[in-house]
């Protein structure tokens, strides 16, 4: 029964990294979408990338924290405590899709 928490502590916490790799690759991925702004002029609607943008990297920054902690506060309380992680990738790359959409509007608009 150890050897099976254990294991599962083991991917929870391998998780947990993950789920800081996918927050900060995302927060620059959306930086880096940030940056076509220059081509666009006056046909851009810049409050909704500013909205967006900044939204997005709130929200990674939070789900990262509350996933984060939740697990390592319950994962030896728990034995499912490593889905926690997971569903803060899950909501990390569901919060992408969604700001990349927004941003792809608001960059044609025009």
């Amino acid at each position: 029964m150890n050897d099976q928490r254990n294991a599962q502590s083991q991917l929870g916490d391998n998780l947990a990294w993950v789920s800081l790799f996918v927050a900060t690759v995302s927060a620059l991925v959306v930086l880096a979408r940030t940056l076509e702004i220059a081509g666009c002029s006056d046909q851009c609607d810049y409050l909704t990338l500013e909205t967006v943008t900044r939204g997005f990297w709130m929200s990674a920054l939070i789900i990262f924290i509350v996933t984060t902690g939740a697990y390592f506060f319950t994962r030896s309380r728990l034995r499912l405590a490593w889905l926690l992680p997971a569903a803060g990738i899950t909501i990390t790359l569901i919060a992408l899709l969604v700001t990349s959409l927004v941003m792809n509007g608001a960059l044609n608009v025009g």
